[in-house]
């Protein structure tokens, strides 16, 4: 889609990419932003971005047929349909840089996010809370790369009072970029896992990148953390930032819940001497609640603002939504990725679930590197020490998983369609199923096959 924005000249925006007009005229105007040629219209600057599998640069001309304003590109290509060519030296960089200066733009009060797991679901709920105070522009799904995090920046109008920017990443150096992109008033992680360990060596790897985010924070901006994970709360007291940390087992957090109740239609706890709700069961979305009113206090809204807020929060089809279906069974459908530590979480919820058979089916998970074997392992001791009664594996490091799940009833499958054929013919009623793999396994065709 294009963006619409706030009227800028072809001028501003050479100068804020540290770009060269190399055609045209400076006063020209752009009114809305695409790196998609299908998308521009008529006042458009098209950014052609050099990707694994494509080229923009090779649908300028595309673009300019439909009456852009101008274009960024690398290669000097000048197509004179346009009013304006900007020529940089990277279009990607140029993209990042154009953002930021847009929302220096705006005086609101945004929020930056990362962490191993729950990035998009704490995202919401913030979301959810700051839209009770404020008119709040959130990353869309989990746009949260170089290319996300612009594009969701370009979303800002003069209507915003607060933003809500996930930031993601594989490896050093990409939250550096996105938060110096973004900068953020408030910067939250929400926890220091496994993900992407296969580039980042280890968890303390993986906390040196995630705390990238610091780079970015305004002067006298505010950091919060979870004061449950001890990665992060080796932090505490060596930030220059004002740090405050939410939790449940660590009695030392500012945001504390208390008085704990879980159940299939949402949990109940107390944080602050006030109680919550929230629709969605299982203890980390209590963490991910938590976040959410810890920025919600930060940011002066009120007590039943915030209540409201975090109560009406729902997830989307694939991310742990809880489906009945007319059969009788109950589907755990959380098929949109996986981790060990998003697993566990996971096999907590389907316990709160009342069923005659808990079962769950576990995929790969990717992106683990040399230590897939060992972290695999890990999730099977998991499955054994809860309260499945079923696990089925789908793949090659999966059988792992089932090798340690030595209590259980165990079938191991090689694909997802063999594996979708045995569950048609396999669950009963009043059964509670999980689905869950790394999102290249594309465990929702069982979840559709199911369905």
């Amino acid at each position: 889609m294009a963006y619409l924005i706030k009227p800028l000249t072809a001028s501003q925006i050479a100068k804020a990419v540290d770009g060269r007009l190399i055609y045209g005229n400076g006063e020209s105007l752009v009114t809305s932003v695409s790196c998609d040629s299908r998308d521009v219209e008529e006042g458009s600057l098209y950014i052609a971005i050099k990707g694994e599998n494509f080229d923009g640069h090779s649908f300028i001309h595309d673009a300019c047929k439909k009456g852009i304003a101008g274009y960024l590109c690398s290669d000097g290509q000048i197509n004179q349909s346009s009013l304006f060519a900007i020529m940089v030296d990277d279009t990607r960089k140029a993209l990042l840089s154009l953002a930021s200066y847009y929302r220096s733009l705006f005086d609101i009060k945004l929020v930056g996010l990362t962490g191993s797991v729950g990035k998009t679901t704490t995202k919401e709920f913030i979301a959810s809370v700051l839209n009770r105070g404020y008119n709040t522009l959130a990353t869309k799904g989990n746009f949260n790369n170089d290319i996300g995090v612009p594009l969701t920046l370009f979303g800002l109008n003069e209507n915003h009072e607060a933003a809500v920017v996930e930031m993601g990443m594989s490896n050093f150096g990409e939250i550096e970029v996105l938060t110096k992109c973004a900068k953020p008033d408030i910067a939250v992680i929400t926890n220091i896992g496994t993900s992407h360990i296969e580039f980042l060596g280890s968890r303390e790897g993986i906390l040196k990148a995630k705390t990238e985010i610091f780079k970015g924070l305004k002067k006298g901006g505010k950091v919060i953390l979870n004061g449950d994970d001890p990665y992060l709360w080796s932090l505490k007291g060596k930030l220059n930032f004002e740090t405050l940390y939410v939790g449940i087992e660590n009695k030392e957090c500012n945001f504390l819940a208390t008085d704990i109740i879980c159940s299939e239609n949402g949990s109940l706890f107390r944080c602050g001497g006030k109680e919550y709700r929230i629709n969605l069961p299982g203890v980390h979305n209590i963490y991910n609640a938590l976040i959410s009113i810890a920025v919600g206090t930060l940011l002066g809204i009120s007590y039943e603002k915030i209540y409201a807020g975090v109560k009406s929060y729902t997830p989307d089809g694939i991310r742990q939504n809880i489906i009945k279906l007319s059969s009788g069974i109950k589907l755990l459908n959380d098929c949109y990725n996986s981790s060990p530590q998003s697993v566990k979480a996971s096999l907590g919820v389907l316990e709160t679930l009342s069923a005659s058979r808990r079962i769950a089916v576990l995929g790969d998970i990717k992106e683990l590197g040399e230590k897939a074997e060992e972290l695999h392992r890990e999730v099977g001791k998991n499955v054994n020490n809860s309260k499945t009664d079923v696990l089925i594996t789908v793949g090659k490091d999966a059988k792992f998983i089932a090798d340690e799940a030595k209590n259980k009833e165990v079938y191991i499958f090689e694909t997802t369609d063999e594996c979708a054929k045995f569950l048609k013919g396999f669950l009963k009623k009043d059964d509670a199923v999980l689905i869950k793999a790394s999102r290249s396994m594309k465990f929702e065709t069982i979840s559709e096959s199911l369905m």
